[in-house]
C-alpha cells in the first residue's frame, strides 16, 4: 500500500536557496496576481453565506508548491473530506471495488445506539447503489458499510488512515469514516489529494464521477475537466464546515485546490458552497493560461 509521508510546515510556502554570498534567502512561490483574485472570490462567498471563516489553498501538483493561500491563517478541525481517505483505504485492500453494490435502503441505518442518515433520507433514500455512486452522493451509509466490511475493528481502520497522515483521536467505525474524531487542516487534506492526483489509484474514477454526476456538480467547469470530493460536517461548536477539494485537468492534473468554509447555520453544502468557489477559481486560472 502506498504511503504518504506528510509534514505540515509553513516552510511549504517558501523555497530556501543559497545566494552568492552564502546566505540563505527565501523565495516565495505565491502568485501575487492569483492570490488577489482568489481572495476576492473567497471574501465574496464568505459575505454571501454570512460565514465565520474560510480558507483557499492552491497547490501545483507536480512540485507541491503553493501558488495561493488566502483566508484564515490556521484551521484545525474535523473534516468531511476524510471520507475520501476512508474509501481509498478500502479500495487499496482489493476487497471492495467501485462497481460493488451497496444497499442503503431508505437512507436511515440504526447501528446500536447510533443512527446514520443519508442527506435524502426524507425522500426515501437511494436503495441499491454502487460504491462509486454512494461516494458521489456522499452517502454516510455507503461509507460505513464499506469500512465495516473491509476492516476488522477501529484499530485496523485507524492504522489504515494513519498511512495517509490522519491521526484518529476518538476511534469509531461509525463516525471516523465520516471525518469525526480526526483533527486535520486544509493543508493536510490538500496534501492527501495531491497524492491522489499524482497516483493511478482507482479512486480517481470516483472523484471524477462525484463532479460529473454527484453532489459535487457545482464544481464542474465547462472549460476543463475536474475531479474532486465534497465534505460537509457539523463541528463540536455547532458550526458547519463545508469543503471541496479537487484537481484539474482531471486526466493530467496540474493544479490542486481546497476550499474550506465554516458557517453557523443550515443549509450547509460542500458542493453548492465550496464547490462553486472552486469552479470560479478553475475558470480564472484557465483564462490565464
Amino acid at each position: 500500500m502506498a504511503k504518504i509521508f506528510y509534514i505540515i510546515t509553513l516552510a511549504i510556502l517558501l523555497i530556501s536557496c543559497n545566494s552568492n554570498n552564502g546566505k540563505t534567502k527565501q523565495v516565495s512561490t505565491i502568485d501575487s496576481t492569483l492570490q488577489v483574485s482568489v481572495d476576492s472570490i473567497l471574501q465574496n462567498k464568505l459575505s454571501e453565506l454570512d460565514a465565520t471563516i474560510g480558507q483557499v489553498i492552491i497547490m501545483e501538483v507536480q512540485t507541491g508548491e503553493i501558488k495561493a493561500f488566502v483566508g484564515s491563517d490556521s484551521i484545525l478541525q474535523e473534516s468531511g473530506l476524510v471520507r475520501t481517505a476512508s474509501l481509498l483505504a478500502a479500495l487499496e485492500t482489493k476487497t471492495v471495488k467501485l462497481s460493488d453494490t451497496i444497499d442503503v435502503d431508505n437512507g436511515i441505518l440504526a447501528i446500536g445506539k447510533d443512527t446514520l442518515c443519508d442527506h435524502n433520507w426524507h425522500r426515501g433514500g437511494y436503495g441499491k447503489i454502487t460504491v462509486e455512486q454512494g461516494f458521489g452522493v456522499a452517502s454516510n451509509i455507503t461509507n460505513y458499510k464499506i469500512v465495516k466490511k473491509v476492516f476488522e475493528n477501529e484499530q485496523a481502520f485507524s492504522e489504515a488512515l494513519a498511512k495517509y497522515g490522519y491521526q484518529v483521536k476518538d476511534t469509531s467505525l461509525v463516525y471516523n469514516p465520516l471525518g469525526y474524531g480526526i483533527l486535520t487542516t486544509p493543508l493536510q487534506n490538500l496534501t492527501f489529494f495531491n497524492y491522489i492526483a499524482k497516483s493511478k489509484t482507482a479512486i480517481k474514477e470516483a472523484l471524477e464521477y462525484a463532479v460529473s454526476d454527484g453532489l459535487a456538480k457545482p464544481a464542474q467547469s465547462d472549460k476543463v475537466k475536474v475531479a474532486g470530493a465534497t465534505g460537509t460536517i457539523q463541528l463540536s461548536n455547532g458550526e458547519y464546515a463545508v469543503e471541496f477539494c479537487g484537481y484539474f485537468p482531471a486526466d493530467n492534473p496540474k493544479y490542486n485546490v481546497i476550499v474550506t468554509i465554516n458557517k453557523t447555520e443550515l443549509p450547509a453544502s460542500g458542493g453548492l458552497m465550496a464547490g462553486s468557489v472552486f469552479r470560479q477559481i478553475v475558470d480564472i486560472m484557465n483564462e490565464r493560461q
